[in-house]
């Protein structure tokens, strides 16, 4: 009986009798690190303006929509913020389900909410 050919398009590694599988798992490792989010670097400008944000929506008791990169990607969350801590640099957000603390140095953006 004879094989059905696969074109390398459609899987390079089936099509190829020589790779080896750490090669297999290298690619698959290296195409995986391609697709990672890296976030953008930001620059002492950017900084000091997020911190002034932060610093009016803890004061003026607005809530403040907060972007964070967590890890792997991204991520936006609105509440209050409810305290700062200098020492270890983070925020304490209190949001409608839960409460978290968002490292400072993950921070994107600070947007405040309109005043009603």
């Amino acid at each position: 009986m004879r094989e059905k050919r696969v074109s390398k398009r459609d899987n390079l590694f089936v099509a190829s009798r020589f790779v080896l599988p750490e090669h297999r798992e290298m690619y698959i490792r290296i195409k995986a690190e391609e697709l990672r989010y890296v976030p953008p670097e930001l620059d002492e400008e950017k900084m000091a303006e997020m911190s002034g944000r932060v610093w009016e929506a803890l004061q003026t008791g607005r809530s403040a929509m907060l972007t964070y990169f967590d890890g792997k990607r991204p991520c936006r969350l609105t509440g209050r913020v409810a305290h700062v801590d200098q020492a270890v640099k983070k925020i304490k957000l209190h949001t409608a389900e839960k409460t978290v603390w968002i490292p400072f140095s993950s921070l994107l953006a600070v947007e405040l909410e309109a005043t009603p």
